[in-house]
């Protein structure tokens, strides 16, 4: 894997390392997008996209372009994500990838628009984040008002761990990310970021299922839902806590994802 400039200073991406589902208040949770994951660095007012290995996907989606216009500098760890049938698509988004002519990229991001899904920021107006907790990134990212740009979403955070694992098991999701919440952007810091596969059972145990708001192909999802799915038995349902604010690939993912 490559390093990912920063002002000239490489940075190594963290990635999450599979695991079980940690529970506590020094984690935060998230939705697993199944996307793909991109570096969106802002320099000077210029937008440049690359994968984890460093490869240029600026071109592949000029839907992404007026984050520029919102941050003129900044540094931001996302994952691009394409529906299908209303459904995040691993293979929707190796097509996109595939199309390295600009001219059929613009025609593919008018009929079928990706979301960039921002889940941190590394660096904003020249000064790097990367040494900062989890949590004052993540507050960070919030006072920026990204989601006003057309095609990218704040990725929201979720407080209950459990009640979201059922959430996403429910829709057909692939899984949950936990992070804690005090922690630096490290890429050595592995358990630090775990990916929970969402169970192919529901739980023995009644658990109250919080529902998520997928993007639409329209338009971007307006926030998360907070509105509970009933669990798969009988039991009190509850609300699933969040504040504004992730896959788990299968062998059959193309390469490229994660």
């Amino acid at each position: 894997m490559q390093d990912v400039g920063v002002r000239g200073a490489g940075i190594r991406p963290m990635q999450p390392v599979p695991g079980r589902l940690p529970v506590g208040p020094e984690w935060s949770y998230e939705v697993d997008w199944s996307g793909i994951r991109l570096l969106a660095d802002v320099e000077d007012g210029t937008l440049s996209l690359r994968t984890l290995e460093g490869d240029d996907v600026t071109a592949r989606f000029p839907e992404f372009a007026p984050l520029a216009d919102v941050v003129p500098d900044g540094l931001f760890d996302g994952e691009a994500v394409l529906l299908d049938a209303g459904q995040p698509s691993s293979l929707a988004l190796f097509d996109r990838l595939r199309r390295a002519d600009p001219r059929k990229a613009r025609t593919l991001a008018r009929a079928r628009p990706a979301i960039l899904m921002v889940y941190d920021v590394l660096r904003l107006y020249g000064v790097p984040l990367t040494e900062r907790p989890l949590d004052e990134r993540r507050a960070t990212l919030g006072r920026l008002s990204l989601d006003e740009v057309g095609r990218i979403q704040v990725s929201p955070v979720y407080d209950d761990g459990p009640a979201l694992l059922a959430g996403v098991r429910e829709q057909g999701l692939p899984g949950v990310m936990a992070r804690r919440r005090d922690t630096p952007y490290d890429a050595e810091a592995a358990a630090d970021w775990l990916r929970v596969v969402a169970p192919a059972e529901a739980p023995t145990a009644p658990t109250a299922a919080t529902a998520v708001d997928l993007p639409t192909a329209e338009q971007p999802p307006a926030g998360p839902a907070l509105s509970a799915l009933p669990p798969t038995d009988a039991g009190t349902v509850a609300r699933g806590r969040h504040s504004r604010g992730q896959h788990s690939r299968g062998q059959e993912d193309p390469p490229g994802l994660w």
